[in-house]
This record gives structure tokens, sequence and C-alpha cells, in this order.
């Protein structure tokens, strides 16, 4: 899938916006086998699969926006919003560090001329990759639910680790998501231009304004993966 810069994405997402309102680890082996962990088997939930000598971890996100009135105010103008965190852990003796944190987002838009969903993950400080423009809402939800490879440093042989994963869902208004569009134009204040992206900067903001929204549906999922250690090949 192709990477488009923020110039490039808004430049092919203003209108719709408007319409809307608004390996390191060669030859180690994993002494734990690679295990999907989830809040429940059917509904929304969070899948871990752990790393191997030949893979990165990676998450999985089930069912979403499955419930409440997530497809209804989609279907109104207010974009859902996914905000991923990533944590690998180290076990201690008496306490847990973490050792790795990787943050990112997913925006599901719907675009009432074209009536068709768009799916983009926003990666890093100004990279956005587009998961695709569907015309079901079940296509839409399949390319969310899309394994992603955080690039998170892998865990280091001889030590326990596990990955801690939260998934923060929720609707973003209008003044939302014109702060979205100034930061894809690079308008923002530079402590937000070119060096952070809406799931940074401006992601705790976000999440007090849409809890806020009348209306409005939040959803946080969380997951965790058992105990795993790397050994490093004799």
């Amino acid at each position: 899938m192709p990477v488009l810069s923020r110039r490039t994405f808004l430049a092919r997402a203003t209108v719709r916006t408007a319409l809307a309102c608004g390996a390191l680890l060669l030859g180690a082996q994993m002494t734990v086998a690679s295990v999907a962990i989830a809040q429940s088997d059917a509904g929304p939930r969070i899948e871990i699969e752990l790393p191997t000598a030949t893979s990165p971890m990676s998450v999985r996100l089930r069912n979403a926006i499955d419930g409440g009135r997530f497809e209804e105010l989609l279907r109104n103008g207010f974009d859902v919003r996914v905000h991923m965190r990533a944590e690998l852990w180290k076990t201690g003796r008496f306490l847990n560090d973490v050792v790795a944190r990787q943050e990112w987002d997913v925006i599901v838009h719907y675009d009432q001329f074209d009536q068709t969903f768009e799916v983009a993950r926003i990666n890093g400080d100004t990279e956005v990759a587009p998961l695709g423009t569907y015309r079901r809402l079940a296509d839409a939800k399949a390319a969310l639910a899309l394994a992603y490879s955080p690039p998170i440093s892998r865990p280091r042989p001889g030590q326990s680790h596990y990955y801690s994963v939260q998934a923060d869902i929720e609707t973003l208004d209008l003044k939302d998501l014109d702060e979205v569009t100034r930061w894809l134009r690079g308008e923002l204040a530079p402590a937000v231009q070119g060096r952070r992206n809406p799931g940074t900067a401006l992601g705790r903001g976000l999440r007090t304004l849409v809890s806020r929204v009348m209306g409005g549906e939040v959803r946080r999922l969380e997951a965790r993966s058992p105990l795993f250690r790397v050994t490093a090949a004799p």
C-alpha cells in the first residue's frame, strides 16, 4: 500500500471532509508460541501476535466499531478515530518497566457524496497510509481489522517481557475534524506542525472533547500478552 505525504492525502480528502462536517533477532527463538489475547471471543477485542525469530509482533483490532452508535454517527458526518498504543514491558524482581512504546491512529471517514468509506492510518509525524476506499461498511471494518506491526523495539534475549496494547475508539466532531485538517495542511503551531500528529499533540484534547460530544461514542479496549522470553541461538 503506498504511503502518502500529509499534503497529498489532504488534496484527495479535503472536499470529502468538508462534506462530512469537517530481522534483529536472527537465529533467536521464542520460548512461548504466538498467542492472541482478547477481551472476548466475539465482541470488540485486541489480538496480539508475539514476535518470532523472523517476524515482528503484530496487533489486530477485531470488531472495533461493532455495536453502539458508531455506524449511525459515521453516516451522519462523524469520523471515527482509533488511537492505538503498544508498549513492551520488561519484568523485574519488584517492579515492571516499560522499555518501548509506539502510538498510531486509524481514521474511518464516510464520504456522504460518494457514499464510500475511507480508511487511513496515520504513522509518525507526517505519513498517512491509505488502507482503502470501500462501498460497504463491512469492508471498511475489515480494513480496520488488518494486522499491523508497529515499529516498536524488539525484546532483548534472556529477559521476560510482555506486551500491553490499548485502543481508544472515538467519534470526531467538527472542531476535531478541523484540527486534523489543519494538521494535514501543516497550519498548526510549530509544536504540532511536522513534529507530532493528532494522535500525540492533539490526542489528549481529542479524547476530552469527543467524550463531551452530544450523542458521541467512546470505547476503550485493552489487552496484554502472556509473559515470554527470547533466547539467543547457541
